[in-house]
């Protein structure tokens, strides 16, 4: 245990985030307790679902414990809504990105990308043990073609305008910490 906390205060600028009481919101998970002194990212789940059956996401852009803006996203594909902590998820399952803390790379805004993932990357990569890999934020541009709804594992937010601001928000605040929370145990 002590090993992983040591990873996690690596990932978080060197301290170790015990939980406070000014985050009592938090439902009680394994992850409810890491608590970023710097800007991060938080996806948990709604109680929503798109009209083709991905389950709406909560993108919550946080600085110093608050909520500075929430974002909408999806995740995997229409049929393939199964969310699993890190360990348990496969590679090309087509399922939602797993539970658990990742690391965010440097926004990629060049040109190139593909069609699917709009004009905006933002790399995550794990900080858990999972096949997964080639991971990041980008909009769900699929959406707009006919039966290519969902992403296949990225976190996909619904339109052009959100990703750019979730995009400035992580090069200007420098954000480093992804935390992903389905209240799983």
């Amino acid at each position: 245990m002590k090993g992983k906390l040591w990873a996690i205060a690596a990932v978080l600028g060197g301290v170790l985030p015990f939980a406070s009481s000014a985050h009592a919101d938090i439902p009680n998970t394994k992850l409810s307790w890491v608590q970023p002194q710097a800007a991060s990212l938080r996806v948990t789940l709604s109680s929503k679902f798109t009209e083709t059956g991905e389950r709406i996401l909560n993108v919550d852009l946080v600085s110093e414990g608050q909520v500075l803006e929430r974002f909408q996203a999806v995740s995997g594909k229409p049929r393939k809504q199964a969310f699993r902590v890190g360990s348990e998820s496969k590679a090309g399952s087509r399922e939602p990105l797993p539970q658990g803390l990742y690391a965010i790379g440097q926004v990629d805004r060049g040109t190139g990308l593909p069609f699917a993932m709009g004009k905006t990357f933002i790399p995550v990569t794990p900080q858990f043990s999972t096949s997964r890999s080639g991971i990041g934020i980008h909009r769900d541009a699929d959406r707009m073609i006919s039966g290519g709804s969902g992403t296949i594992g990225c976190l996909g937010l619904l339109n052009q305008t959100e990703i750019e601001t979730l995009a400035d928000f992580v090069s200007s605040h420098n954000v480093k910490t992804l935390i992903v929370d389905y209240g799983l145990k």
